[in-house]
């Protein structure tokens, strides 16, 4: 009885063809977003090195931010260099101050990378950033000075 039955090769069985396709699709899938996450990565990279190079160092800290944000996974060289970027940028504006949460809170403690950059940054001046115009006073800022001014009057 075993010598009548047929073995069919393990890659010729269509069963195990169609597994093996849907398989290979899904790796070459997760391969193609692997790779845009860190194309895109390297595209914020560089608009935030062409706006340092210009000392935009407002808008490179918020280019090198969005590298480390939204492209962190996968992990590649490029958030690494953002994250040490963002501290030289932070460095030139003077920027110890998260732009969110408590006030009194430090950037330098809240991050935990700052050790690591610590010696290169402190070496740096403050210059800040002068490629921005202050925003215009609200109303009620501008009423709070007419205020003020017939106060002291």
């Amino acid at each position: 009885m075993a010598d009548t039955e047929e073995r069919v090769p393990l890659l010729k069985r269509s069963g195990f063809r169609t597994a093996l396709t849907i398989v290979a699709v899904f790796l070459i899938a997760y391969g193609m977003a692997n790779l845009e996450v860190i194309h895109r990565a390297h595209a914020a990279y560089m608009r935030g090195e062409e706006a340092f190079a210009q000392k935009k160092y407002k808008q490179a800290m918020w280019n090198y931010q969005e590298v480390q944000e939204f492209y962190y996974l996968p992990h590649s060289h490029w958030v690494d260099q953002a994250a040490e970027k963002e501290w030289i940028c932070r460095a030139y504006l003077g920027d110890w101050i998260p732009p969110e949460g408590p006030l009194d809170a430090d950037v330098r403690t809240l991050r935990g990378d700052y050790q690591k950059y610590k010696d290169e940054i402190a070496q740096i001046t403050p210059v800040g950033d002068s490629t921005y115009q202050p925003a215009p006073l609200t109303t009620f800022e501008k009423d709070l000075m007419k205020k003020e001014k017939k106060k002291n009057k």
